[in-house]
């Protein structure tokens, strides 16, 4: 009796509650409706929700792309804050507002009800199953919920025209269980957010969607000015220089060290691009090329200036021998004047060929730095976007 009378007084003071119009303090309407819904013998969330088990469920998803985060050449990946908005029908959660107080929509747990298994197929993360949040039930039958966070994807990177390339990234959504005849995906939608924040290395040419084959694809192209700065300008300047060193007085030692001081740094210029870029053997990147056309160009200079090192420097052509004259004997003295023709013949014969070979190195390295500087404007005016998918 103690008991019941507790439970009358209980009730009494919740009708009062009710009566004064305070209804936040306990939900009862709600709660009865989700207990009504998802009771154990009434729901299943393991059964697909249709009352005719031939029907298919259709999905509903839409993309808003928040941010890029970033491009990585080394891991092929691409990396974008998301948000994925879901939603579908479910035929065992509708019921009639009316008895609960007009109660529309109701909020509850993904793990409490059937839930679509949405899988991004080219995930990098080990789990490719989305971690949906709380769901929205409407009185209609329809489940709407979201997913928040980072999608990180295989890209296939194409740096053939870099640092002007266009990357084209994909992703495929679809379920590992469910059939298409059980369970049919359909990708709605792929914007931008509102307050979309650009990323500085990489905008976002457009985004396409194939239902046919559920992908979702993305078109970056490259932000080109800080490589552009970093790589082409220095060696523009190293080319210069690089001319400059045919001015150079053969005779000067310095011309070799000169030379091989350039051809060092543009090994320094290799090596740091090469910390960029993929490393994969289908493409060699413009701007490697250029760079080692560049370095081709200076290894042309240190071999001319070795080469007229050697010609000026070698005893059996520099080396003059004075005669003493012998008034006694005037057949020496002819001898030893044809010698000197000779030697002062081979001499000029030196200076002329190295003046040649200046010539002749002066323009192959001119050559070498235009066919560097065409194989850069090539790839500006080849690449103008991404490739279309099929």
């Amino acid at each position: 009796m103690r008991r019941y009378d507790y439970m009358m007084i209980v009730l009494t003071d919740i009708n009062s509650l009710s009566l004064l119009g305070i209804h936040g303090i306990l939900c009862l309407k709600e709660t009865d409706l989700k207990r009504n819904l998802l009771a154990s013998g009434m729901y299943d969330r393991t059964v697909r929700p249709r009352l005719n088990a031939t029907e298919t469920v259709h999905v509903q998803i839409g993309l808003v792309n928040i941010h890029i985060i970033g491009l990585n050449e080394k891991e092929s990946s691409f990396s974008q804050a998301i948000t994925m908005h879901v939603s579908w029908k479910d035929e065992f959660l509708t019921w009639n507002s009316s008895p609960y107080e007009d109660l529309e929509s109701l909020v509850v747990d993904p793990s409490s009800i059937w839930t679509p298994d949405i899988n991004i197929f080219g995930r990098i993360e080990s789990n490719k199953e989305l971690d949906l949040s709380r769901a929205r039930v409407q009185s209609t039958g329809v489940v709407s919920t979201t997913f928040s966070g980072v999608l990180t994807t295989h890209c296939s990177m194409d740096s053939a025209y870099f640092p002007f390339d266009y990357q084209l990234c994909d992703f495929k959504i679809g379920s590992q269980v469910y059939t298409k005849s059980e369970v049919a995906i359909e990708i709605i939608s792929v914007e931008m957010a509102e307050d979309y924040d650009r990323n500085p290395n990489w905008l976002m040419e457009y985004s396409q969607i194939n239902n046919t084959c559920q992908e979702v694809y993305f078109c970056l192209q490259r932000r080109s000015l800080y490589l552009t700065i970093l790589y082409m300008v220095p060696a523009l300047m190293h080319s210069v220089l690089i001319l400059v060193s045919y001015v150079i007085p053969s005779e000067a030692g310095e011309k070799i060290s000169f030379g091989m001081s350039l051809f060092l740094s543009f090994m320094v210029f290799l090596l740091q691009l090469n910390g960029d870029l993929p490393e994969v053997s289908a493409y060699v990147p413009a701007l490697e090329v250029v760079i080692m056309l560049h370095m081709l160009s200076g290894v042309v200079s240190v071999f001319i200036s070795s080469v007229t090192a050697y010609l000026i420097q070698n005893p059996s052509q520099s080396q003059v021998t004075v005669t003493e004259v012998n008034d006694l004997s005037l057949d020496a003295e002819r001898k030893d004047e044809k010698s000197k023709k000779k030697q002062i013949k081979c001499i000029c014969a030196g200076l002329r060929s190295v003046k040649y070979l200046n010539r002749i190195g002066f323009v192959v390295s001119l050559i070498l730095i235009l066919m560097a500087n065409l194989v850069m404007i090539t790839a500006r005016l080849v690449s103008t976007g991404c490739a279309k998918p099929l």
